[in-house]
């Protein structure tokens, strides 16, 4: 959330900046006419990150398609690198590499199965914050969510993109479009300080489903991509507009770059995450040095976006303490013409391996050439062929032998020095906001049990992969037959993936057939006995069967998976309250809000257990903290009215049973409450009313109630 005590953008405190010597080891100093003129104080920094965007579908990258007037002028005024590599195509893992400057075989966040960034991982945020900078984060999407560590060193962690739970059924609620992002961004330039500043701006719009407002929709509704782009184009430019009214244009140090690119059908892949081709690697980077705006200039060696972390430190000037640890070296090293210490980069995909227990991809790129390690590894001539599309492994046997050895130094030598700890399953609220966006984020049950040898080819495997998105798409549209034809399809293909039975359970739930579900929970249990989210799944089918032991064992058999799995401990204490015993499902519930104090629903359905015991007090305080929060449900504020009414507040009560009625006019327990409620206040007439509206709603309750009206 925004803290305007921390917001610090001021033309009168930001002196124009230095770029000293090189400090960094091995660094060498630059010639003197690319070195900007010397100053007394750090510059504030602006780095940027536009998800999604490759670098061939940019206007100064050479794109003749697309209108990138922003992006342009920023290059114009720096230094454009022509040839970036990300070191991960997925936006979580890859944002690890930007904001630590240290690879995802250190930091040890590949993809979404990973528990996060650790706390021994110092991220640029905290370097600088140690050092006097002000700092802040506006990010665009539930992917970069405070939850996986990247807040860390950031003062202001904007990042209020995600609702509730019910926002993971809607994935235009778990992103936040980029005008939206740059306003809360813009707002925090209003407030005053003295310090310098790092601010950190994630655009997402460029990523699938391509998201862009008119007139961009139609200028580009042939190529949605590019006009998703665009649009990015046009939110960066009103922040660096403001920095011009500012007056902090000029000294402030600026880095605009991708996370990732995106494959637009190039091997077989749409979108991103699987393989690791230039059109998922290659991503643009520009830097704007602080002091007076330069010519344009271009590099043509390789970099990492793992550099950016140390350039943005050595600019800084931080102390030397706050300087050690990276992995990255200095971009300013290849601005000169002396040579680079590292003219190669480094590029994984971990995602075939964790989520299906296929074989990782690992690259080594230089200049010239590309090896990728693989069952079936491939080399590839980037001068002569860009697009990747013709292996010549077969005729250069010795090169691809001395890069494959060459990459298997990179991975020691870069490896985490302490055996990562087992990584903690994802909440199941946090997989499926993840699943409704494109992302599958389970743990295969042979991630590291199977031998590389047995693994499956991940190029083998995109039409699986495409195949499961596509079902799963189907699904969150409603066409569940199609979605199921496309799973049996493949189950015949794929008869061990323990994705496919338990997609194939999740859509026979959503298509109102829980009985068939069962059989397919089961089915991926057995294929990935640890797979809790099978066994939720399970439970559920089995509670709408009103089968109420086998949806509790089940519920069960998902927490002793994954004691995180609250879902799952809603969901018994659901079964509890069903078979009314509220002194079983409270203590869960307790537990629920204790360890989710922000899921608005556990509190009402806590509030509710609570009024069943008689803990009316208590009652209202959750209830009435879940409506505080918009939460709107008929049967909470029907409680709600229970508790009021218990403690002396009748006339709250009332209110409380007609909001229930609003939202429901049929609520026949609601109908009676106003009833009774009426007739202790002695106004006979108001109580005959609602009673008959209950004997409308309700024989049972009509009868019950009878002699009292």
């Amino acid at each position: 959330m925004i803290d305007g005590r921390h917001g610090a953008w001021t033309s009168a405190s930001a002196a124009l900046a230095v770029i000293p010597a090189l400090t960094l080891s091995g660094a060498q100093a630059l010639v003197a006419q690319d070195l900007p003129a010397a100053r007394s104080s750090r510059p504030s920094v602006l780095l940027i990150t536009l998800d999604t965007v490759r670098a061939d579908h940019v206007g100064c990258y050479g794109y003749s398609k697309i209108e990138t007037p922003n992006l342009d002028r920023l290059a114009s005024d720096g230094i454009r690198f022509s040839h970036a590599y990300a070191q991960v195509p997925i936006t979580l893992a890859s944002h690890a590499v930007i904001l630590t400057g240290t690879y995802p075989m250190s930091n040890r966040v590949r993809d979404f199965t990973s528990a996060g960034l650790a706390a021994g991982v110092p991220t640029l945020a905290e370097r600088l914050r140690r050092n006097g900078y002000r700092t802040a984060a506006f990010v665009s999407s539930f992917v970069l969510n405070s939850m996986w560590g990247l807040r860390r060193g950031f003062e202001v962690y904007d990042d209020n993109v995600a609702l509730d739970v019910g926002a993971a059924q809607n994935p235009f609620l778990l992103v936040r479009s980029g005008d939206a992002t740059v306003d809360r961004l813009l707002d925090w330039t209003k407030h005053s300080g003295g310090e310098p500043f790092f601010v950190w701006l994630h655009l997402y719009d460029a990523h699938s489903p391509y998201r862009s407002p008119e007139p961009y929709r139609s200028l580009y509704s042939v190529r949605p991509y590019d006009g998703a782009i665009a649009f990015d184009d046009a939110q960066v430019g009103r922040v660096l507009a403001r920095l011009r009214a500012l007056n902090l244009y000029d000294s402030a140090l600026i880095a605009v770059l991708s996370d990732h690119g995106e494959s637009l059908g190039e091997h077989g892949e749409s979108e991103h995450g699987f393989f690791v081709y230039n059109a998922t690697l290659r991503v643009p980077l520009i830097l704007k040095l602080p002091g007076e705006t330069a010519r344009a200039r271009a590099v043509s060696r390789p970099v990492e976006t793992v550099d950016v972390a140390p350039t943005i430190a050595q600019i800084c000037k931080l102390r030397p303490s706050d300087s050690e640890g990276f992995q990255g070296q200095s971009l300013l090293r290849q601005i000169g013409e002396a040579p680079a210490a590292r003219e190669e980069g480094y590029a994984e995909s971990y995602y075939p391996r964790d989520s299906f227990g296929w074989h990782e991809l690992r690259a080594l790129v230089t200049p010239e050439f590309k090896y990728i390690e693989a069952p079936r590894p491939e080399l590839y001539d980037l001068l002569r062929d860009p697009g990747e599309r013709s292996n010549i492994i077969d005729t250069h046997s010795a090169l691809a032998s001395s890069l494959g050895d060459r990459l298997s130094e990179f991975g020691r030598r870069f490896a985490a020095r302490a055996a990562a700890s087992a990584a903690a399953s994802p909440d199941p609220e946090v997989l499926e906001k993840l699943k409704s966006l494109g992302y599958l984020g389970y743990k295969a049950p042979t991630a590291d049990t199977v031998p590389d040898i047995q693994r499956a080819n991940p190029k083998d495997k995109i039409a699986t992969l495409n195949r499961i998105l596509r079902a799963a798409d189907l699904t969150r549209l409603g066409k569940y037959a199609q979605a199921d034809l496309v799973l049996n399809r493949l189950e015949q293909t794929e008869p061990r993936l323990y994705v496919v039975p338990f997609e194939k359970g999740e859509n026979y739930l959503a298509w109102g057939r829980p009985e068939a579900a069962l059989g397919e929970f089961k089915k991926s249990l057995d294929r990935n006995p640890s797979f809790d989210q099978a066994a939720l799944g399970l439970g559920r089918a089995y509670f709408l069967l009103a089968q109420d032991s086998r949806a509790a064992t089940a519920f069960e058999l998902a927490l002793r998976l994954n004691p995180r799995n609250f879902l799952a401990r809603l969901a018994l204490a659901k079964v509890y309250w069903r078979a009314n015993l509220p002194e079983k499902a409270e203590p869960e519930l307790a537990q629920v809000v204790q360890e989710q104090p922000e899921f608005i629903k556990a509190h009402a359905d806590y509030g509710i257990i609570l009024a069943k015991l008689g803990k009316y007090r208590e009652a209202a305080a959750e209830i009435g903290r879940a409506m505080e929060s918009g939460y709107r449900d008929a049967i909470a504020l029907n409680y709600l009215g229970v508790a009021h009414a218990e403690l002396g507040d009748p006339a709250q009560a009332v209110r409380d049973y007609e909001q229930a009625l609003a939202l429901n006019p049929r609520y026949a327990a609601a109908c009676l409450n106003l009833a009774l409620q009426y007739r202790k206040q002695g106004d006979a007439a108001r109580a005959r009313e609602y009673y008959l509206k209950v004997c409308e709603l309700s024989d049972d309750l009509c009868r019950q109630y009878a002699s009292r009206f």
